[in-house]
């Protein structure tokens, strides 16, 4: 697994979302290297040229192969984001997985979720994913990565109104949606599986996120014993990419003792 180190302390890994890779931490590793050192990993085939499977199951392993290793040394903190945060709950329930703390912001896998809400999670991932698929279909790979990111963002034309940094280094990973549009992996997050994860984890949605997200995050800290769900105030799925300092902090104030959650 392709990743950067950077800081000093406890190991503290930051595992991507879509559409991305381990640069996305490029702001918050330069925020939180004083406390931490840092290890963000860029997830199999989001760097050109990779080969192998894609999917929860293969990330999941290679994650797990790190964090095995690292915890060998000290101890190891992770942080995931919308698919990361998928990879890394499914490593969590895949096996025993060495952390000391987890913080996943938004997952997005409904393996856990009861019917009544599967209903709903569907409806919207319709509404979101539909006029994505329709576009890859078409080959309009930059007008299916604006459509994804405006889905994620839940506003039209968020895409256009990110940073011009931003929008290129999301239209760069264009050649990724062939592989999470059509996964073929079945991961192992159910509600028993959860259920039995030991280490403490912390759950964040934002305010303004889409049905999709709200549900698998909120369900997951009611079936784990030791969670704790968070809502940001004012945000929405988008947070970490659109605002590393706000993200930052809240990852600080998650993992640091209140003496040392200094800015």
């Amino acid at each position: 697994m392709k990743y950067t180190q950077q800081g000093n302390g406890d190991y503290l890994v930051l595992v991507h979302g879509a559409l991305a890779d381990g640069a996305m931490w490029h702001k918050h590793m330069a925020l939180l290297a004083p406390y931490f050192e840092l290890v963000s990993v860029t997830l199999r085939h989001f760097d050109e040229g990779d080969t192998g499977g894609f999917g929860l199951n293969t990330h999941a392993d290679e994650l797990a192969a790190l964090v095995n290793e690292l915890a060998r040394h000290k101890p190891v903190k992770i942080v995931g984001w919308s698919y990361g945060a998928d990879v890394v709950l499914n490593a969590l329930a895949k096996q025993d997985f060495p952390v000391s703390g987890v913080f996943l912001y938004e997952p997005g896998y409904p393996g856990c979720l009861q019917e009544s809400e599967l209903n709903t999670w569907q409806q919207d991932a319709n509404a979101m994913f539909g006029q994505v698929f329709e576009e890859f279909s078409h080959g309009n790979l930059e007008q299916a990565v604006a459509s994804l990111i405006d889905g994620s963002g839940n506003k039209q034309g968020y895409f256009q109104s990110q940073p011009c940094s931003v929008q290129e280094a999301q239209l760069a990973k264009r050649h990724t949606l062939a592989h999470q549009l059509h996964q073929q992996e079945h991961p192992l997050i159910n509600p028993d599986t959860v259920a039995n994860i030991s280490v403490p984890v912390v759950l964040g949605y934002g305010e303004h996120t889409r049905p999709l997200f709200r549900l698998v995050t909120a369900r997951t800290s009611a079936l784990i014993n030791q969670a704790e769900l968070q809502e940001m105030s004012g945000e929405s799925h988008m947070l970490p990419q659109e605002n590393p300092e706000k993200f930052s902090d809240h990852i600080k104030s998650i993992f640091l003792p209140q003496g040392q959650q200094r800015s």
